[in-house]
């Protein structure tokens, strides 16, 4: 997903994969990141940790740990109750048979085998993509899924069986867990890095709850809307980023 972000940042700029050194630790708490980390990243740390989604949690979890001078999150997976009240949502409803395209997926998570189950992917991938996405992109996210279609089954298969566990566990203790999934914004707030929230700008809200949260924070709102690129907008993704290293490095 980070091709083209990587590539266009400064010559001198040195880019650093976690996911490709250590395995992310989904399970665990920011302990568990923070102390993989440590084999990977100079001691004193980096200058700036860039992640996507639910990889925001490893983010800051490494600038609260003095890994990470600054952030830049893309597109940040925020638990609906820790965001204001007064923060406009503006979602759109999806349409009744959203997930209707991907059932062929989770129907053979166990029967197909390798070459059936990528080829799966990459027809589901092509058939879901919006109208309005350049070719090369849709072409991207192929070869992408391509490379990555066994990680991708691993991980579908992971997350069944951990919400099969979470469903058997006592109310209460659901809603705990459910609560911890957001102690990473508690840990965000005490953060004194500067810290860049990129989304399209038909996700604003989510910026604008990080606005809430973070000492020192901006917003940047990308468009045209590439529903397959970091932040919503390759291009801009990278100059965010490339913009933060220049403010930090």
């Amino acid at each position: 997903m980070w091709t083209g972000i990587s590539d266009s940042l400064a010559d001198d700029v040195e880019v650093i994969h976690l996911d490709q050194r250590i395995q992310l630790p989904w399970d665990g708490g920011a302990s568990a990141i923070v102390s993989s980390a440590r084999t990977v990243l100079p001691a004193d740390g980096v200058d700036v940790v860039v992640a996507d989604g639910q990889a925001v949690r490893f983010a800051v979890a490494l600038a609260d740990a003095a890994l990470a001078r600054s952030l830049v999150l893309f597109a940040p997976d925020i638990p609906f109750e820790r965001i204001p009240d007064d923060v406009d949502l503006d979602l759109e409803r999806p349409p009744d048979d959203v997930l209707a395209a991907y059932t062929p997926l989770a129907d053979a998570m166990t029967s197909a085998d390798e070459e059936q189950w990528r080829e799966l992917v990459v027809q589901v991938l092509r058939q879901t993509a919006p109208a309005n996405i350049p070719e090369a992109e849709v072409d991207l996210a192929v070869a992408i899924a391509r490379d990555h279609a066994a990680e991708m089954r691993a991980q579908m298969l992971e997350f069944a069986a951990a919400d099969a566990r979470e469903r058997e566990l006592p109310d209460e203790v659901q809603l705990a867990n459910l609560r911890a999934r957001g102690q990473w914004i508690d840990r965000l707030a005490a953060l004194t890095v500067p810290v860049m929230t990129v989304v399209p700008a038909r996700g604003k809200f989510r910026g604008e709850t990080m606005s809430r949260i973070a000492q020192r924070h901006e917003i940047v709102l990308t468009e045209p809307f590439n529903a397959m690129a970091p932040g919503g907008n390759r291009a801009q993704a990278a100059a965010a980023v490339q913009r933060m290293l220049d403010s930090t490095g």
